[in-house]
């Protein structure tokens, strides 16, 4: 389907503004776009809460539950909890933590965790009431929360601090200073080590040098720079120390470096620095049709709800309503679908056969004609024709395809006028019956139709069969191959033709769609004109 700004998008990424004569597309890479985006609420995916625009802003985009909000793993990325235990079975003394039930990681390795012994004056307490007891224990749990949420908060300010970015780097710089230094050592004390082995091999083969090597090799692989000659420092003691190895392993990932940089300014440098990661908020936008809003019209399309649950059926009433305004195309718009479809690419030969199907509660009047490209600026522009997508769903794009030439459409003629009757529910034939095709349209074969072209036939389009909602039209182009500016016909096995839908509005017909119908004169329709492509 052809929008207003003539960007070819598929029916499902179509929106039909109330009462307009055109569609809008809802394609996010077209340029220029034809809908303007506005955020109007936001919520959080961990727990649903939600919130306006104007309070999202103001907790910097983040869930702010309970004074603390949800918290991520920052290893798996997983939601954390917040837990309330020992340190170990020796300990007595509670501490309040976050914990990731999926990697068992913990906020304590990074320091974020506060002490919970008030609790157990509550616990111990005999002499309170039970239910006075839960009370208190309740708000010293929300207290504690709270602790542990300043805890973080300081924690990130601390690594937030002026100079703490150029304190990171020279620590970096430092260490790898560091190792440099280690390395040279190495290198000095296996010469002393090898120096009186060297002297002794003083003619050079290359057994003496495989040898040299496994030796160097051996000593850099010693902790120890005084090691003695002959003995395998390997198997004598460890390579390097274990607690410097541990680290060493346990370096951060670079979406874990990526996800922690996001609240800080200085990269981490092990795990145990990663600090939890706090839940952002996702928005609910919604989206207007910027043609509408030239013309002075609201042309709103979508409008989503302030509760993200609501139309869930978890709750009691308005299952199903999730928007308050959907004009999603797919619910006003006749549906247009290739059945089936025979080319042949060396004649530019096209045979197809379309099946248009009426989505609405009222009957719906229409036909189908040539395109309309003789005003300026209806044609389309060669970039639509690249990269097509064709299914959102399921990623299905044709990288091009070539436009039908327009001398072939010229004198082709409209169809019969189709009257859809309203769309039947599916649920309520269950049980029943289901009905096949027409037989004339599963008989239906292009082979017969482009062997009885020649080069005397002129384009056509028919009517082939029809059944309540539905209907089949027949597509017939004896050349429907583009011409070059050099003379030759582009290799392709795509052909784009060119279609125009005509709606009539009023007596009855399309009435879903709201548009009020023109004064024409006596014996004339009004007509809305919808441009497809056919691929």
């Amino acid at each position: 389907y052809i929008d207003h700004a003539r960007h070819l998008t598929p029916l499902t990424l179509t929106y039909h503004a109330t009462a307009s004569r055109q569609l809008t597309s809802g394609r996010s890479d077209i340029i220029p776009p034809s809908t303007s985006t506005e955020v109007e609420t936001a919520y959080c995916p961990r727990c649903l809460t939600f919130c306006d625009a104007a309070s999202a802003s103001t907790s910097l985009g983040v869930c702010q539950k309970d004074s603390g909000g949800c918290k991520d793993c920052p290893l798996c990325f997983s939601p954390v909890s917040i837990s309330i235990d020992k340190q170990s079975s020796t300990e007595t003394h509670l501490k309040c933590h976050y914990i990731c039930g999926h990697c068992s990681w913990s906020s304590k390795d990074c320091g974020v965790s506060v002490g919970a012994d008030k609790l157990l004056e509550y616990s111990n307490n005999d002499k309170m009431d039970e239910q006075g007891a839960e009370k208190q224990r309740v708000a010293a749990i929300s207290e504690i929360t709270k602790e542990l949420e300043n805890c973080f908060l300081q924690k990130v300010s601390e690594r937030n601090q002026e100079g703490a970015l150029f304190h990171s780097i020279g620590e970096m710089w430092a260490k790898r200073e560091q190792d440099e230094e280690r390395r040279k050592r190495m290198m000095i004390s296996s010469t002393i080590i090898n120096d009186d082995k060297k002297k002794e091999k003083s003619a050079w083969s290359l057994g003496a040098l495989e040898d040299s090597l496994v030796e160097k090799k051996r000593d850099l692989e010693s902790l120890y720079l005084g090691a003695e000659k002959g003995v395998d420092a390997t198997v004598s003691s460890p390579s390097v120390d274990d607690e410097q190895q541990t680290k060493e392993q346990q370096i951060p990932t670079a979406q874990q470096v990526a996800a922690q940089m996001s609240i800080t300014i200085t990269a981490p440098r092990y795990q145990q620095d990663l600090l939890p990661l706090p839940v952002h908020y996702r928005s609910r936008v919604s989206r207007r049709c910027r043609a509408e809003q030239s013309a002075g019209r609201t042309g709103i399309l979508v409008k989503p709800k302030l509760n993200p649950l609501e139309g869930d059926t978890s709750l009691r009433a308005g299952h199903g309503q999730w928007w308050k305004k959907d004009s999603s195309a797919i619910h006003v718009v006749p549906r247009v679908q290739l059945c089936r479809y025979g080319t042949d690419p060396s004649t530019g030969k096209v045979a197809a056969l379309l099946k248009v199907k009426n989505p609405t509660l009222n009957m719906i009047r229409l036909r189908f004609s040539g395109p309309n490209s003789s005003e300026e600026g209806e044609t389309i522009d060669a970039k639509e024709l690249e990269n097509i997508l064709v299914d959102p769903f399921m990623e299905t794009i044709i990288a091009k395809a070539d436009l039908c030439s327009s001398d072939s459409l010229l004198s082709i003629a409209p169809c019969d006028w189709i009257e859809l009757d309203s769309a039947e529910d599916l649920l309520l034939d269950i049980g029943k019956r289901q009905q096949d095709d027409p037989q004339v349209v599963k008989s239906w074969d292009f082979a017969p139709l482009l062997d009885a072209l020649d080069s005397n036939s002129l384009p056509k389009l028919t009517v082939v069969a029809s059944r309540g909602d539905t209907s089949w039209v027949e597509v017939i182009i004896p050349n429907s191959a583009a011409i070059n500016s050099d003379g030759e016909k582009p290799p392709s096995n795509c052909f784009a033709v060119p279609l125009s839908m005509q709606i009539e509005v009023g007596n009855g017909s399309w009435e879903a769609s709201l548009i009020k119908r023109r004064e024409v004169p006596d014996g004339e329709q009004d007509l809305v004109q919808l441009d497809i492509v056919v691929l």
